[in-house]
């Protein structure tokens, strides 16, 4: 396997030796992002301009500061947005109205994640030609990054001294949504009912890793949940949603209170779907005998989980933990395009350069067609590269890792097995480099084909998948080298 240029890693806390437990202080807050005007959502190739607001779209704070005294020896902003996917450059105008407003706060310690809601407004202008009426993402950024700087800042300066607890639950969440054929093929949300099925490509991760924060009385202020599914149960609404996380989020402040703030976090899950792909009928049965839409359903699991991890994990409140984060920028090679699979992507460019470009899903096709073909017309200049951001905490004995991926679970699978943390919370759609919004597939994944295997939906492919689960391993190891 070919390297690329070694990363670059930030540290809160010094690396050499044993990370040592350190007073916890904690602050949260919450904030809707959702304007008071129709807005253009995203997750689809297709216009959708939002009717009414189903749920509010959240931004979710949680600001961790380790001090020794009166020393800060650790410090981390973690952000939920219910977006599908979270551009670089919101990310960075962040960070620098951020870095004036809170000179004591490291920047770099700023994660932004996407529950990947398809249901939520859309951050790039230049996603669709044309908005009509509605709000522009332009209007809609700084509309929002001013709500945003606001209640991190007052996450931040909130922060007092709390309490953490960590744990595991379970809930059926996320379901495999590539079907696999007998000629060895791969289809998004494939037929089923055909003697050419064959069985569902991979693995299905039914984890929910629950991360509790109390404050100084034990009252629960603050709960991070990551479940390896996106939040798209109703991703073609018209309507503004945070889908199933509106309803995770209702369950838990009717029973613990409506101060408490919950980061649903998206783990690892380009290959997975809140919707079954096997039993579909019984399901729907059940989720009408109960009197529930798919996404309460969901949102009643998810709660259950967390409820159950809580009770148990409770009683071992920690106020003095190891804490660390690490920040690694590194780069990993691009997935290089075949002539083949050039002249495949020229065909599709062709074929809707043909079509009315008003249309806002002809519009969006050939714009995802011609970023291949740019691709490949560069790589015949230089080999493909892509710059990767990627964030280690450790909070006791949990690991945090993020990346920026829609990453199948074979990837979440190599991480799991070999880290040595006592639980490895893994969270997607985070924290974008250069690669703002991609699937990274597994090889089996791009030898079946397909929409989140092809190449245009993937810059980086399984050479690049396997350099990034070894450099999270390594930035891993070095927080838990001689574990305290």
């Amino acid at each position: 396997m070919k390297q690329m240029c070694k990363g670059v890693a930030v540290l809160a806390v010094l690396a050499a030796g044993a990370v040592q437990a350190a007073e916890l202080w904690v602050g949260a807050a919450e904030v809707s992002i959702t304007p008071d005007r129709p807005v253009s959502l995203a997750g689809q190739f297709h216009q959708r301009i939002s009717k009414k607001v189903e749920s509010p779209c959240m931004a979710m704070i949680l600001a961790l500061e380790a001090r020794e005294g009166d020393k800060s020896v650790g410090q981390a902003i973690l952000v939920a947005l219910d977006f599908v996917t979270i551009p670089f450059e919101i990310q960075r105008d962040l960070r620098a109205r951020l870095g004036a407003r809170l000179p004591g706060f490291d920047t770099n310690m700023l994660v932004l994640a996407a529950t990947h809601t398809h249901t939520g407004p859309t951050p790039n202008q230049e996603r669709f030609n044309d908005y009509g009426e509605a709000m522009q993402p332009k209007e809609y950024v700084p509309f929002m990054l001013d709500r945003l700087t606001d209640t991190v800042a007052k996450a931040w300066e909130g922060r007092k001294p709390g309490a953490v607890a960590w744990g595991l639950g379970h809930a059926v969440v996320g379901h495999n949504r590539r079907v696999v054929y007998a000629d060895g093929s791969a289809v998004m949300y494939g037929k089923l009912n055909t003697p050419n099925f064959r069985g569902l490509e991979g693995w299905e991760d039914h984890a929910v890793d629950v991360l509790c924060f109390t404050d100084s009385e034990k009252r629960l202020i603050a709960a991070a949940l990551a479940v390896p599914c996106p939040s798209q149960t109703v991703e073609g609404l018209y309507e503004v949603s945070a889908d199933y996380w509106h309803h995770v989020r209702e369950r838990l402040k009717a029973k613990y209170g409506e101060g408490l703030v919950v980061l649903g976090f998206c783990g690892p899950a380009g290959d997975q779907v809140p919707r079954p792909m096997l039993r579909g009928a019984a399901e729907a049965r059940m989720e009408r005998l109960r009197k529930l839409s798919r996404k309460q359903e969901l949102g009643r699991r998810i709660a259950a989980a967390f409820d159950d991890t809580w009770e148990v994990i409770r009683s071992d409140l920690r106020t003095d933990v190891p804490f660390a984060h690490r920040v690694e920028r590194f780069q990993v090679p691009g997935r290089k395009l075949t002539d083949q699979e050039y002249e495949e992507a020229k065909k599709g460019y062709e074929s809707y350069a043909k079509r009315d470009e008003k249309n806002s899903e002809v519009y969006s096709r050939k714009r995802w067609y011609k970023r291949t073909l740019d691709r490949y017309e560069a790589q015949q200049k230089s080999e493909p590269v892509n710059k990767l951001e990627i964030h280690v905490l450790r909070v006791g004995d949990l690991a945090l890792a993020t990346n920026p991926f829609e990453l199948f679970v074979d990837y979440a699978m190599r991480i799991h097995g070999r880290s040595p943390a006592g639980q490895t919370m893994l969270v997607q759609l985070a924290s974008p480099a250069d690669v703002t919004h991609s699937y990274l597939p597994s090889e089996r994944a791009v030898k079946g084909g397909g929409y989140s295997a092809v190449p245009q939906s993937t810059p980086v492919g399984p050479e690049g998948g396997q350099i990034f689960v070894e450099k999270t391993l390594d930035a891993i190891r070095a927080l838990f080298s001689g574990k305290k």
